[in-house]
């Protein structure tokens, strides 16, 4: 692979060049926590709050040029239009439908693997919670038989440890 006469190396500026000119969009990363500029100078909040102006292919290049284990892309795209929706109004998160996140490890558990193997530790709350998300009960169904506010369930949601289903 490496002394191949067709071997290409690519970097985040020639990547995305590909992908926008295969007419598919960008959806994210397998590996987000990997592309988080925090995990590179968190110890420098000085310069991760230089950084916040950029764009997310300019900070996706800076984390490349700054960390050397970059040696493979994985990552998702998808056909526009592509809808994404926006959990910041109240009532669409209320009535959405939640459902757990199939890459789970360990679940039922308050302690287990995210889909990223790392150990998520819930409250009592956000563990009965979770145990109700049955893909047919609403946000506020669930939420009339479980103390865990609005903002608990975004933070399920940001964790990936749920997936919401407008209605």
């Amino acid at each position: 692979m490496y002394v191949h006469p067709q071997e290409i190396d690519y970097n985040i500026d020639t990547l995305f060049e590909l992908i926008d000119a295969s007419g598919l969009e960008f959806i994210g990363f397998s590996n987000p926590s990997f592309w988080d500029l925090e995990r590179l100078l968190g110890k420098a909040p000085e310069l991760v709050e230089r950084a916040k102006d950029l764009s997310d292919r300019q900070l996706y290049r800076l984390i490349e040029l700054l960390d050397p284990e970059v040696t493979h892309y994985e990552f998702f795209l998808g056909r526009p239009p592509l809808i994404k929706s926006d959990w910041s109004d109240d009532n669409a998160l209320l009535a959405a439908i939640p459902q757990l996140n199939p890459c789970l490890e360990g679940f039922p558990s308050q302690c287990f693997f995210n889909y990223d193997y790392q150990i998520v530790n819930l409250s009592v709350p956000e563990f009965e919670f979770m145990q109700k998300c049955d893909a047919n009960s609403t946000v506020a169904e669930i939420l009339a038989d479980v103390q865990l506010g609005l903002d608990g369930v975004r933070t399920l949601l940001q964790q990936q440890l749920i997936l919401l289903t407008p209605v």
